[in-house]
Protein backbone atom coordinates (compact mmCIF):
# COMPACT_ATOMS: atom_id res chain seq x y z
CA UNK A 1 0.00 0.00 0.00
CA UNK A 2 2.78 2.36 0.94
CA UNK A 3 4.68 1.37 -2.18
CA UNK A 4 1.67 2.15 -4.35
CA UNK A 5 1.28 5.51 -2.69
CA UNK A 6 4.95 6.25 -3.26
CA UNK A 7 4.65 5.28 -6.93
CA UNK A 8 1.53 7.38 -7.48
CA UNK A 9 3.10 10.36 -5.75
CA UNK A 10 6.06 10.17 -8.11
CA UNK A 11 3.97 10.27 -11.29
CA UNK A 12 2.87 13.92 -11.09
CA UNK A 13 6.44 14.90 -10.23
CA UNK A 14 7.75 13.02 -13.25
CA UNK A 15 5.20 14.67 -15.52
CA UNK A 16 6.04 18.09 -14.09
CA UNK A 17 9.73 17.54 -14.76
CA UNK A 18 8.95 16.33 -18.27
CA UNK A 19 6.82 19.40 -18.92
CA UNK A 20 9.59 21.59 -17.53
CA UNK A 21 11.89 20.40 -20.31
CA UNK A 22 9.33 21.57 -22.89
CA UNK A 23 8.50 24.99 -21.42
CA UNK A 24 10.83 27.67 -22.71
CA UNK A 25 11.78 25.66 -25.79
CA UNK A 26 10.98 26.27 -29.46
CA UNK A 27 7.45 26.30 -30.86
CA UNK A 28 7.88 23.07 -32.86
CA UNK A 29 8.76 21.08 -29.76
CA UNK A 30 5.84 22.59 -27.87
CA UNK A 31 3.43 21.85 -30.73
CA UNK A 32 4.57 18.23 -30.81
CA UNK A 33 3.95 17.86 -27.07
CA UNK A 34 0.50 19.42 -27.47
CA UNK A 35 -0.37 16.95 -30.25
CA UNK A 36 0.88 14.03 -28.15
CA UNK A 37 -1.33 14.97 -25.21
CA UNK A 38 -4.33 15.66 -27.46
CA UNK A 39 -3.98 12.24 -29.09
CA UNK A 40 -3.70 10.59 -25.69
CA UNK A 41 -6.86 12.30 -24.45
CA UNK A 42 -8.71 11.48 -27.65
CA UNK A 43 -7.85 7.77 -27.52
CA UNK A 44 -7.95 7.08 -23.79
CA UNK A 45 -10.20 9.74 -22.30
CA UNK A 46 -12.77 7.14 -21.23
CA UNK A 47 -10.27 4.93 -19.41
CA UNK A 48 -7.88 7.42 -17.84
CA UNK A 49 -8.39 8.27 -14.14
CA UNK A 50 -9.86 11.69 -13.38
CA UNK A 51 -6.64 12.80 -11.73
CA UNK A 52 -4.67 12.03 -14.89
CA UNK A 53 -7.24 13.79 -17.08
CA UNK A 54 -7.07 16.91 -14.94
CA UNK A 55 -3.29 16.81 -15.00
CA UNK A 56 -3.14 16.44 -18.80
CA UNK A 57 -5.68 19.22 -19.34
CA UNK A 58 -3.65 21.53 -17.12
CA UNK A 59 -0.53 20.58 -19.04
CA UNK A 60 -2.30 21.43 -22.30
CA UNK A 61 -3.31 24.82 -20.95
CA UNK A 62 0.25 25.56 -19.86
CA UNK A 63 1.68 24.39 -23.18
CA UNK A 64 -0.74 26.48 -25.23
CA UNK A 65 0.16 29.55 -23.19
CA UNK A 66 3.86 28.78 -23.65
CA UNK A 67 3.33 28.28 -27.39
CA UNK A 68 1.89 31.78 -27.63
CA UNK A 69 4.93 33.15 -25.80
CA UNK A 70 7.30 31.15 -28.02
CA UNK A 71 5.67 32.59 -31.14
CA UNK A 72 5.94 36.08 -29.66
CA UNK A 73 9.63 35.51 -28.96
CA UNK A 74 10.19 34.59 -32.59
CA UNK A 75 8.29 37.66 -33.77
CA UNK A 76 10.26 39.94 -31.45
CA UNK A 77 13.56 38.48 -32.65
CA UNK A 78 12.58 38.89 -36.30
CA UNK A 79 11.45 42.48 -35.80
CA UNK A 80 14.59 43.32 -33.80
CA UNK A 81 16.75 42.15 -36.70
CA UNK A 82 14.66 43.83 -39.37
CA UNK A 83 13.88 47.20 -37.82
CA UNK A 84 16.60 48.08 -35.30
CA UNK A 85 18.48 50.26 -37.80
CA UNK A 86 15.49 52.30 -38.95
CA UNK A 87 14.31 52.72 -35.36
CA UNK A 88 17.78 53.87 -34.33
CA UNK A 89 17.89 56.57 -37.00
CA UNK A 90 14.28 57.61 -36.39
CA UNK A 91 14.98 57.97 -32.68
CA UNK A 92 17.93 60.23 -33.44
CA UNK A 93 15.83 62.27 -35.86
CA UNK A 94 12.90 62.53 -33.42
CA UNK A 95 15.22 63.56 -30.58
CA UNK A 96 16.86 66.20 -32.77
CA UNK A 97 13.46 67.61 -33.77
CA UNK A 98 12.29 67.65 -30.16
CA UNK A 99 15.37 69.58 -29.04
CA UNK A 100 14.87 72.05 -31.88
CA UNK A 101 11.24 72.57 -30.81
CA UNK A 102 12.38 73.23 -27.24
CA UNK A 103 14.93 75.71 -28.57
CA UNK A 104 12.18 77.46 -30.57
CA UNK A 105 10.03 77.55 -27.40
CA UNK A 106 6.92 76.60 -29.39
CA UNK A 107 4.64 74.66 -27.00
CA UNK A 108 2.51 73.08 -29.72
CA UNK A 109 5.59 71.97 -31.61
CA UNK A 110 7.17 70.67 -28.40
CA UNK A 111 4.13 68.52 -27.65
CA UNK A 112 4.02 67.16 -31.19
CA UNK A 113 7.73 66.33 -31.33
CA UNK A 114 7.61 64.81 -27.85
CA UNK A 115 4.82 62.49 -29.03
CA UNK A 116 6.89 61.50 -32.07
CA UNK A 117 9.88 60.65 -29.88
CA UNK A 118 7.69 58.57 -27.57
CA UNK A 119 6.18 56.87 -30.63
CA UNK A 120 9.55 55.59 -31.81
CA UNK A 121 10.68 54.30 -28.41
CA UNK A 122 7.36 52.76 -27.33
CA UNK A 123 6.38 51.12 -30.62
CA UNK A 124 5.50 47.46 -29.89
CA UNK A 125 8.29 44.94 -30.49
CA UNK A 126 5.77 42.40 -31.76
CA UNK A 127 4.56 44.59 -34.64
CA UNK A 128 5.97 45.52 -38.02
CA UNK A 129 7.46 48.97 -37.42
CA UNK A 130 5.66 51.85 -39.14
CA UNK A 131 8.12 54.68 -39.73
CA UNK A 132 7.19 58.22 -38.76
CA UNK A 133 9.31 59.84 -41.45
CA UNK A 134 8.74 58.29 -44.92
CA UNK A 135 11.63 59.17 -47.19
CA UNK A 136 11.06 57.87 -50.70
CA UNK A 137 9.23 59.54 -53.56
CA UNK A 138 6.01 57.59 -53.12
CA UNK A 139 5.71 58.55 -49.47
CA UNK A 140 6.16 54.92 -48.50
CA UNK A 141 8.33 53.90 -45.55
CA UNK A 142 11.78 52.60 -46.43
CA UNK A 143 11.40 49.50 -44.26
CA UNK A 144 7.95 48.55 -45.54
CA UNK A 145 7.51 45.39 -47.52
CA UNK A 146 7.38 46.05 -51.26
CA UNK A 147 3.72 46.83 -51.79
CA UNK A 148 2.90 50.16 -53.40
CA UNK A 149 -0.86 49.61 -53.67
CA UNK A 150 -3.05 52.50 -52.55
CA UNK A 151 -4.83 50.19 -50.11
CA UNK A 152 -1.57 49.20 -48.44
CA UNK A 153 -0.40 52.81 -48.26
CA UNK A 154 -3.69 53.92 -46.69
CA UNK A 155 -3.45 51.11 -44.15
CA UNK A 156 0.08 52.20 -43.24
CA UNK A 157 -0.98 55.82 -42.81
CA UNK A 158 -3.97 54.79 -40.71
CA UNK A 159 -1.78 52.61 -38.50
CA UNK A 160 0.74 55.41 -38.01
CA UNK A 161 -1.98 57.91 -37.11
CA UNK A 162 -3.75 55.50 -34.75
CA UNK A 163 -0.58 54.66 -32.84
CA UNK A 164 0.49 58.30 -32.63
CA UNK A 165 -2.92 59.18 -31.16
CA UNK A 166 -2.57 56.33 -28.66
CA UNK A 167 0.87 57.63 -27.67
CA UNK A 168 -0.54 61.12 -27.07
CA UNK A 169 -3.38 59.74 -24.95
CA UNK A 170 -0.96 57.58 -22.97
CA UNK A 171 1.31 60.58 -22.39
CA UNK A 172 -1.64 62.51 -20.97
CA UNK A 173 -2.62 59.63 -18.68
CA UNK A 174 0.96 58.82 -17.68
CA UNK A 175 0.67 55.23 -18.95
CA UNK A 176 3.55 55.07 -21.42
CA UNK A 177 5.89 52.10 -20.88
CA UNK A 178 8.81 54.54 -21.31
CA UNK A 179 8.00 58.15 -20.44
CA UNK A 180 9.41 61.22 -22.17
CA UNK A 181 11.60 62.03 -19.15
CA UNK A 182 13.01 58.49 -19.20
CA UNK A 183 13.67 58.70 -22.94
CA UNK A 184 15.56 61.98 -22.53
CA UNK A 185 17.75 60.18 -19.98
CA UNK A 186 18.46 57.38 -22.46
CA UNK A 187 15.65 55.06 -21.40
CA UNK A 188 14.16 52.41 -23.69
CA UNK A 189 11.91 49.39 -23.53
CA UNK A 190 13.05 46.67 -21.17
CA UNK A 191 13.64 43.09 -22.30
CA UNK A 192 10.30 41.95 -20.86
CA UNK A 193 8.25 44.88 -22.15
CA UNK A 194 6.61 44.63 -25.56
CA UNK A 195 5.84 48.33 -25.77
CA UNK A 196 2.56 50.19 -26.05
CA UNK A 197 -0.07 47.88 -27.54
CA UNK A 198 -2.65 49.22 -29.97
CA UNK A 199 -4.72 46.01 -29.92
CA UNK A 200 -5.61 44.24 -26.69
CA UNK A 201 -5.35 40.90 -28.49
CA UNK A 202 -1.61 41.55 -28.90
CA UNK A 203 -1.09 41.37 -25.15
CA UNK A 204 -0.25 38.17 -23.35
CA UNK A 205 -2.96 38.86 -20.78
CA UNK A 206 -5.83 41.31 -20.16
CA UNK A 207 -4.03 43.18 -17.38
CA UNK A 208 -0.37 42.72 -18.16
CA UNK A 209 0.25 46.14 -19.68
CA UNK A 210 1.75 44.66 -22.81
CA UNK A 211 4.33 42.55 -21.00
CA UNK A 212 4.94 38.85 -21.54
CA UNK A 213 7.63 36.21 -21.44
CA UNK A 214 9.17 37.29 -24.74
CA UNK A 215 12.31 38.53 -23.02
CA UNK A 216 13.63 34.99 -22.72
CA UNK A 217 14.61 34.92 -26.39
CA UNK A 218 18.15 35.33 -27.73
CA UNK A 219 19.81 38.02 -25.67
CA UNK A 220 22.36 38.94 -28.30
CA UNK A 221 19.59 40.31 -30.53
CA UNK A 222 18.30 42.49 -27.71
CA UNK A 223 21.79 43.73 -26.88
CA UNK A 224 22.46 44.46 -30.53
CA UNK A 225 19.30 46.54 -30.66
CA UNK A 226 20.29 48.33 -27.45
CA UNK A 227 23.65 49.30 -28.95
CA UNK A 228 21.92 51.06 -31.83
CA UNK A 229 19.70 52.99 -29.43
CA UNK A 230 22.60 54.56 -27.59
CA UNK A 231 22.84 58.32 -28.13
Amino acid sequence: MNRKQRRSSKKPLGNSVQLGHILGSGSNKIKKKIRDIERLLQKKKDVLPDTVLIEKERSLEALRFELKNAELRVKVQQNAKKYHMVRFFERKKALRRYKQAVKNNDQNEIQEKAAELCYVVNFPKTEKYIALYPTNENGQDDEEDVDTSDKSHEKTQAGRKAFLELVKASMDSGELPVSLDEILKGGKLGRDDNGLQLHKSDRSGPEDGGKSEVGSGKQDIEEDEDDFFEN
